[in-house]
């Protein structure tokens, strides 16, 4: 069904409809080099049966394709951006879109019956150009937005670690030998990047491997897994054979004799890598296995022009010793028609919120 918003100036500003892939792909071309993987393909991968929200121009140009799901949250029901990766539930907007166009999809009759009277964006980088635009328009369109921080993620800035010279230093690189040869009494070092094209069965099996013999395994339940876990995996696969998106996944191994002992894997975008995981087999862990192929990931990145490493968040011990620093904060976005029922569900949708101070302490 197609619904057209008309303004007081009775001139049609959008329309909303039943959205399309191609809405997708050509919002995310679109976007800013760093937010090109948001396209059609890496939600379809996690939500193969997701819904598409549209608005259009009267000339037919998007403004809008808002990919989206359903979530129980306790006792809620409601609808949420479509994602696969827990920290990027976002979606590219028309760079061009002003606050008018965006408050008249966001207050259209069509857009609340789609979206109900509670939808959720997130979680998300405060940094995320569309969750800033969001957050400025929606309560002019009669949204109530509940902000909920959930983490901090770590950055590291490839391009500031070599303005004083080589990096890793001397003294690292020195250590990482040293490393190098004590592993290697358990078999040859050896390293191995791809893309991914070269994300085959077999690499999977391997990475699984890892987590299989990682500390998650000490987990109750057994841990975030992104390759042990069968259908995580199989979202990894699904966007490993999109022609588009899999030149922009990047992996590596570290293997020891025939044993993969350690691996990271994630995304690439413009000069930015988003690291989705990387983990050790924890019988090499007095060596640092991990470390030492993130170090060999790190090089690669920078003499391939990579300027950021987005590391998610966590673990701050060995993110901020390899120089890693705090970057943007992680939030839910929750937007609630109606302020009533936002001050009702405020107390419920802020539990498990992260405060800063608490971080510090």
């Amino acid at each position: 069904m197609l619904l057209q918003h008309v303004n007081r100036n009775g001139y049609r500003d959008v329309r909303i409809s039943d959205g399309a892939d191609a809405d997708i792909d050509t919002l995310a071309s679109a976007s800013p080099p760093a937010r090109r993987f948001l396209r059609a393909g890496w939600f379809r991968a996690a939500s193969p049966n997701l819904q598409i929200l549209s608005a259009e121009r009267p000339d037919g140009s998007p403004i809008l394709a808002l990919p989206y799901g359903h979530r129980r949250i306790g006792p809620l029901r409601l609808r949420e951006v479509a994602g696969g990766y827990w920290p990027f539930r976002s979606f590219a907007l028309s760079s061009d879109a002003s606050m008018t166009e965006l408050k008249a999809v966001l207050e259209n009759k069509q857009t609340a019956k789609e979206l109900g009277r509670i939808w959720r964006l997130g979680p998300v980088y405060s940094d995320d150009p569309t969750a800033r635009r969001l957050l400025k328009a929606a309560p002019e369109a009669g949204w109530n937005v509940i902000q909920r921080p959930t983490a901090r993620v770590y950055e590291l800035d490839l391009q500031a670690q070599r303005q004083d010279g080589p990096w890793p230093r001397t003294k690292t690189l020195r250590k990482n030998r040293w490393r190098e040869r004590r592993l290697a009494s358990d078999g040859e070092v050896r390293y191995e990047f791809l893309t991914g094209r070269d994300l085959t069965a077999e690499c999977c099996d391997a990475m699984a491997e890892i987590e299989k013999n990682s500390w998650l395994a000490d987990l109750n339940d057994g841990g975030d897994t992104k390759f042990l876990n069968p259908a995580i995996r199989e979202v990894w696969q699904r966007i490993a054979a999109d022609d588009d998106l899999a030149p922009m996944l990047f992996g590596s191994l570290m293997w020891i004799g025939d044993r993969p002992a350690a691996f990271a894997f994630g995304v690439e975008a413009g000069d930015t890598r988003y690291y989705i995981a990387n983990n050790y087999d924890a019988h090499f862990s007095k060596f640092g296995p991990g470390k030492l192929l993130l170090y060999a990931d790190f090089e690669r990145a920078a003499d391939a022009g990579i300027r950021l490493i987005s590391w998610g968040a966590g673990d701050a011990g060995y993110k901020s010793e390899m120089g890693a620093e705090p970057g943007p904060e992680i939030s839910d976005l929750f937007f609630v028609r109606g302020r009533p029922l936002a001050a009702l569900l405020r107390p419920l949708l802020m539990r498990g919120a992260h405060h800063d101070e608490e971080t510090r302490s």
